[in-house]
């Protein structure tokens, strides 16, 4: 797939692997909608990329809400025409025990980590079927592979993502839809700033960058119609944590 002039929908484009991913997109000629809830902080990637020379718009809009995803990808058409490019990189997921999983807890959970790239998927699918295809890239976890200490609401948020990418898979292949998973261990993004994880020097040296999480996305989307890539984890060279069973465990 030739990037230059194709237009990407990046969700959680504010900050970490969101906002990486919507420099490099822009890099390489893509025209990006950012989308998060915090329309500063997106205000200010937009100004970086068209400083850069690249083109971008700024949608706020909380996608866990199906009327704000219509009304983002309406406004996309309306701005572009079309849409090639779907990242859902969209997060929420603060560590917590059984316990400590309420149900507003579970429901914000999985509704920013799940039910967002399910409906900002179900939205954009008929305009790439009108446009001959697309890819949709879900920027799912290793923790959506391995169960971890005190992460109940998260595991259960990205497991249910590898299974609604294997579904989309099935659905929507013969619409030349493609679906990839990019699926990345311990991530330096601003997040872990906001937990009680452990940081110390040799942990943050450990982490994957961001960067590095946005060059995988790119490289999976370029690939030609005839290569399909339905995951791509990527480990720590070296476990931040090791030794635990999450960052979060006692």
């Amino acid at each position: 797939m030739d990037l230059n002039g194709k237009i990407a929908i990046v969700t959680g484009a504010s900050s970490g692997m969101g906002r990486e991913t919507s420099l490099l997109l822009a890099k390489n000629g893509v025209k990006v909608a950012l989308v998060s809830t915090t329309g500063s902080k997106l205000k200010k990637v937009e100004d970086e990329i068209k400083q850069a020379g690249g083109e971008a718009i700024s949608i706020p809009t909380d996608v866990t809400s199906a009327d704000q995803v219509q009304k983002m990808v309406a406004k996309v058409i309306d701005t572009y025409g079309k849409v090639d490019i779907l990242v859902n990189s969209a997060f929420w997921g603060p560590p917590g025990s059984l316990e400590e999983t309420d149900e507003a807890f579970w429901d914000r959970t999985i509704d920013t980590c799940l039910k967002g790239p399910f409906l900002c998927i179900r939205t954009v699918v008929p305009f790439m079927r009108e446009n001959g295809g697309g890819r949709i890239v879900n920027i799912g976890s290793l923790a959506g592979k391995n169960g971890e200490d005190n992460r109940t609401a998260y595991n259960a948020a990205k497991f249910g993502l590898e299974g609604l990418s294997a579904a989309l898979r099935e659905e929507v292949t013969r619409d030349n839809i493609h679906v990839h998973l990019v699926s990345p261990a311990a991530t330096d993004t601003p997040w872990w700033r906001t937990t009680d994880a452990k940081l110390t020097p040799e942990v943050l040296e450990r982490f994957v960058p961001s960067e590095t999480i946005a060059q995988a996305i790119v490289w999976v989307i370029s690939q030609p119609d005839q290569v399909h890539i339905p995951d791509v984890p990527v480990y720590n060279f070296r476990n931040p944590f090791e030794g635990k069973s999450s960052p979060f465990s006692e």
